[in-house]
């Protein structure tokens, strides 16, 4: 009776939708269900228990209703081949379970955001974007049902330039990212505490960042919340 009990617990699983030459979409979706690993399913152990992966596409996610918040932010992947930037957008849609108030979703999807794309661990690859995803969701945001993740690739682009120079980057062995997140801490080098912080409250009054917490800011244009 209780490994029957254990095989019904909420799970987090991760399903494909879509997918083109220039997009990829994918349903993480927390719901009771057996499975037995297959072909077609990866069921994960260890750590990663309460993992299942589907390797097949699904077009049906369940839900059916407009998404309590969305969240879109952007990153430049750049080519390992000839060092060609391409900019790349990423969306979140999150339903959350009844039991959270729909005034309530929007803050509950902004507490995801700002751990998912915090920088001292921002992912640094795909795997590892989605595998945080999914971690959280797993670990933290019990209340959160369902999260469409959809990476779109928009084409070769040049980073935006960041008033008085100030840029932070990421890298590791396939590719860069221009980060939406600015941090003090990051850029202070080239010119003193002083003038990084006099250049990153000037973006803010210009509407083009807004603080997140002590010396961190997030530029205003890439979070899109919609409320409803």
């Amino acid at each position: 009776m209780n490994d029957k009990m254990s095989e019904m617990e909420e799970k987090v699983v991760m399903t494909p939708k879509s997918k083109t030459a220039t997009s990829t979409t994918l349903i993480v979706e927390r719901k009771a269900v057996v499975a037995e690993p297959s072909d077609k399913i990866h069921v994960a152990g260890g750590d990663h228990t309460g993992i299942i992966i589907n390797k097949e596409k699904n077009l049906e996610n369940g839900v059916t209703e407009q998404c309590h918040a969305q969240l879109e932010f952007c990153v430049y992947l750049v080519s390992a081949v000839d060092g060609s930037h391409t900019r790349e957008a990423r969306a979140l849609r999150f339903w959350f379970k009844p039991t959270v108030p729909l005034q309530d979703c929007p803050h509950e999807a902004q507490a995801f955001f700002r751990e998912l794309v915090s920088p001292q661990n921002f992912p640094k690859d795909y795997v590892g974007f989605i595998k945080k995803i999914i971690k959280l969701m797993q670990n933290k945001y019990h209340e959160l049902k369902v999260l469409e993740v959809e990476l779109r690739q928009e084409g070769h682009a040049t980073p935006p330039p960041v008033a008085n120079g100030v840029l932070t980057k990421f890298s590791d062995e396939e590719n860069q990212a221009n980060q939406t997140y600015l941090s003090e801490q990051r850029v202070v080098g080239r010119w003193s505490k002083a003038e990084v912080k006099d250049a990153l409250e000037s973006l803010e009054e210009k509407g083009l960042t807004r603080t997140m917490s002590e010396g961190l800011y997030i530029r205003q244009h890439s979070v899109d919340t919609q409320l409803w």
